[in-house]
């Protein structure tokens, strides 16, 4: 149970060019001894293309055993293409990184200066008009031989330092860890791996989480917590009331002088790890 390689058939060869997207056709003559061979032992000869392996300026991405004679003569025809650099390695294979949008809605609290949206009375509408909103989102797929070993550091991880994708610097804090998935496990060459996808959500007014100070009670001169009452009735107020920062009621409410509260509520992690 013999396979013998015999030579390229020279008059098989055939190229095309669409679109810049290159593709070479192949055929490679092999020979056998045994009518017990079959397409696997002919397509596993050393001698054999291999998926991913380089020609030209493409990489092959598929092959295909034929038996041509009775039994004994097989030829293998290998097909390749430039579109998408390939190894024979499949976790060797380049990272793949695309951007796309993502719409959705979210509730118009404040404008695009970051002020209070309020009715004419200066109270904030309640519930709060929804508005179309997006954000850009960075996906990075690679081949992995098994599942990382920072996959639960990274949940919801906000990026701590700069990193580039596709020619764009991105600053300190406008990257958060989305969603990360494991494909299942496939085979090239004798290489198991498994497709990893990294969803990265982009916004480029960071991950600080902004509230408005507000609430229904404030601290009075000696630092006690006291209910906040309307001046006019001396009730409790039905709504919460801006806050001036300092845990004491806002005089005279405005567009202006409301105050927003800034805190950290992801992790930050370094994002360099997530590109190698």
């Amino acid at each position: 149970m013999t396979v013998t390689y015999l030579q390229e058939d020279a008059g098989g060869r055939t190229a095309t060019n669409s679109k810049g997207i290159r593709t070479y056709t192949r055929v490679f003559l092999f020979e056998t001894d045994s009518q017990a061979d079959d397409a696997w032992e002919v397509g596993s000869h050393p001698d054999a293309p291999r998926i991913g392996q380089a020609f030209r300026d493409a990489w092959c991405v598929s092959v295909t055993p034929s038996c041509i004679e009775p039994w004994k003569g097989w030829s293998i025809t290998a097909e390749y293409s430039s579109e998408l650099e390939l190894s024979e390695d499949p976790t060797q294979d380049p990272m793949q990184i695309r951007v796309y949008t993502e719409q959705f809605q979210k509730p118009a609290v404040y404008n695009k200066d970051d002020q209070l949206i309020v009715n004419s009375a200066g109270d904030p509408y309640d519930p709060p008009a929804m508005m179309d909103d997006s954000r850009r989102v960075l996906s990075l797929s690679r081949k992995v031989p098994s599942c990382p070993s920072w996959v639960l550091d990274y949940q919801d991880a906000v990026n701590s330092d700069t990193f580039d994708a596709l020619g764009v610097t991105y600053a300190v804090g406008t990257g958060k860890v989305q969603s990360v998935s494991l494909g299942v496990a496939e085979n090239r060459n004798g290489v198991t791996f498994h497709t990893l996808e990294i969803l990265i959500h982009l916004q480029r007014s960071g991950w600080i989480l902004k509230t408005l100070d507000a609430g229904f009670r404030e601290r009075d001169l000696s630092g006690d917590l006291v209910n906040i009452l309307n001046a006019g009735d001396g009730e409790r107020v039905s709504a919460p009331v801006p806050l001036n920062g300092s845990g004491a009621a806002l005089a005279n409410p405005s567009l202006t002088n409301n105050v927003l509260r800034s805190d950290v509520v992801y992790d930050t992690l370094p994002f360099s790890v997530l590109f190698t």
